[in-house]
């Protein structure tokens, strides 16, 4: 079992009020989060989680074992705004350096419904600092997969270290 703090970036954009994933994108990617969060909380007792979104940059829970806190949060989530990936990566890598135990391996887990705004050429610079400070990433897009595939593949592969890093295509 490995120890592992874990930030989990939420969209919650205007893009998120789409119906193309019943009820919406929202309300999908809030049933994809809690199962997520249960499941990292699960692996291992000592590990720990956070909850942040990208429209506002805002961390709605600091990292913690309490799933009651992140349910909690998780539904309190409303959409607006536009999101901001680079700003809301560099937020969650903040919030890894700053967790309890240094011993814990830093892991991001970001969801995407949105078009990525920046350019590969930010994307690639921010996935090599990343990488450079051993945090994982995983990439989970929906609904916006043409428009986003190459710009969070070259993201991917500046960021993966010996295949830790992810991309799903939902």
């Amino acid at each position: 079992m490995v120890l592992e703090s874990t930030v989990v970036c939420v969209d919650n954009s205007e893009w998120m009020r789409n119906g193309d994933f019943r009820p919406t994108r929202l309300d999908s990617q809030r049933d994809a989060v809690n199962l997520v969060c249960g499941n990292k909380l699960q692996s291992n007792p000592e590990n720990t989680v956070a909850l942040m979104t990208l429209a506002k940059r805002e961390v709605l829970v600091t990292l913690t074992d309490d799933m009651g806190k992140l349910l909690t949060s998780s539904h309190a989530v409303r959409a607006g705004g536009t999101s901001d990936f680079v700003g809301g990566l560099q937020v969650a890598q903040l919030a890894l350096k700053h967790r309890t135990s240094k011993n814990h391996r830093q892991r991001i887990i970001i969801f995407v419904g949105s078009p990525v705004e920046a350019e590969p050429k930010q994307l690639t610079q921010l996935g090599k600092k990343l990488k450079k400070s051993n945090v994982s990433v995983d990439v989970i897009s929906f609904g916006e997969e043409e428009a986003n595939r190459e710009k969070l593949e070259a993201f991917l592969q500046a960021v993966n270290k010996d295949d830790t890093s992810h991309l799903v295509s939902v």
